[in-house]
Order: structure tokens, then sequence, then C-alpha cells
């Protein structure tokens, strides 16, 4: 395995590696972007309140993150990174423990990203893993209603076979992230594709118009 490709734990970028609160605080640059943390009560329980531009950037690190679930037995930490390493993914990623049978992967791109999540599910090891998408909410015992699905624009006129505008396209129904080959390279005008993360819980309409 080569080195510097996996990073572990690595997930928490940009933060000094020290297990002193004072040397970790005092290296955060944009410590003093942030209002001063309130501790309050919420519900008869002492509650710590963070202003939604510090939690947004807390989250910002993880924007290509997922988690994969293992329902059954599962492979250990080790054979899921070579499992990764295998994929040759194009940037650094981290794979690290959420709890017994579930794995956060920390991905660095989109492009990476958008190649592991389109499969859905891989077995590592002969073991069932499913991908679901991360999120500041997620909960490891909720099924997310988020996944990555091929939205089809059939008899799409070729000029408009833009990234520009497939992209305003696919962004109708979700989160695009990225297009199929043949749609890329044009091979195949009759229709194009684009790969959008949908929450399978809305209804969408079956038709758009496009307005110039």
């Amino acid at each position: 395995m080569t080195a510097g490709r996996v990073r572990d734990p690595g997930f928490l970028d940009g933060v000094p590696k020290s297990r002193s609160f004072r040397e970790v605080l005092s290296g955060l640059p944009s410590s003093s972007d942030f209002p001063d943390l309130v501790v309050s009560s919420l519900h008869g329980l002492p509650a710590l309140m963070i202003s939604e531009d510090e939690m947004s950037a807390l989250v910002a690190p993880f924007e290509f993150a997922l988690v994969g679930k293992f329902s059954g037995r599962h492979p250990s930490l080790e054979a899921i990174r070579n499992f990764f390493f295998k994929l040759k993914l194009f940037g650094e990623f981290s794979i690290t423990v959420l709890n017994n049978k579930n794995v956060l992967i920390k991905l660095r791109n989109d492009l990476d990203y958008s190649h592991v999540f389109s499969h859905r599910a891989y077995f590592v090891g002969n073991c069932f893993m499913k991908l679901c998408k991360w999120s500041a909410l997620f909960d490891v015992s909720v099924e997310s209603p988020i996944i990555p699905i091929w939205v089809s624009f059939p008899n799409l006129r070729p000029h408009l076979f833009s990234p520009r505008i497939l992209h305003g396209l696919g962004s109708i129904f979700g989160r695009p992230l990225r297009l199929d080959n043949a749609t890329a390279n044009g091979s195949r005008p009759s229709v194009a594709r684009v790969l959008v993360e949908l929450d399978i819980t809305k209804r969408y309409p079956d038709r758009v118009w496009l307005w110039f």
C-alpha cells in the first residue's frame, strides 16, 4: 500500500494534532471568526450552543464523506482500506470506524465521490457493504433517503449538451454528480444522462422547461 494515499484518522482537516486544548485552540486561525460558545440548557439538560456559521465550517471538510454500512459480518478495517486502495482513486481518502457495523469513508474530491457512490454497494472481502450519504444529521440507525440516480433528458438538442446546461438541469432534481461517458463525449445525442443525488421520499416532475 502506498503511504500518503490513506490518511488515518485524518478526518479533521486543518486541526493541529495535539492532546492539549490550549495548543489546538491557539492553532486555529479561524477561531476568532466565530462568536464565543455559549453553555445553556435545552429540555432540562445542559446544551452547548454553536453558531450556524461555525457548524457550516465544521461540516465543510466532510463534503465528500460516505458511510459504509455492514448489516451482518464485516471485514477488518485494514481489509476495507485495502479494498478502497485497489479502486485506484485519484485523491487521498480515510476510513475510520463509526461503530461495530459502520465506517466513515472520507474522500477528497467530487470525482472520487461520484465514482464510489454511484455503485451504492460493494462486496468487501465477501461482506456486503451498502453506501449512504453522510450529513451533519446522519444517524446510523436511520436509513438515508439520499441516493444517486441517473436522470435522463431525451431528445435534448445537441447544442444543449453543455456541462453548464446539464448541471443546471440536474440541479432541478438534486445535487448533480457527473455525466455518463456517452453524454460527456457526445456519442449518444438522443439522450443526456446526469447522475444526481435524489431524496427518494420526494416526488419529481417527469418533464421540465428550457426557457430562452
